[in-house]
């Protein structure tokens, strides 16, 4: 389970378990997160590269790129 980590100058989520949600974005006015910030951390609070296609996650892009061309995907048979 991967928890969502806020940078120290973003508020605090609304609960522990929150998640953000698909296409969320932060508040334009909020400060940037410190540079190589870990947006997500694994059940040990180390950094993770979070679910995919959530926001700061490292590996987000994929989602989008399998979806757009299905030839990239790996068929098991």
């Amino acid at each position: 389970m991967h928890r969502f980590n806020p940078p120290p100058s973003w508020p605090e989520p609304p609960t522990a378990a929150w998640r953000p949600p698909v296409g969320w974005e932060p508040d334009p006015e909020w400060p940037d997160a410190p540079a190589g910030w870990g947006f997500w951390l694994n059940r040990h609070g180390r950094k993770a590269s979070g679910p995919i296609g959530a926001y700061g996650a490292v590996d987000a892009g994929r989602l989008e790129l399998a979806t757009a061309d299905r030839s990239l995907l790996l068929m098991h048979g």
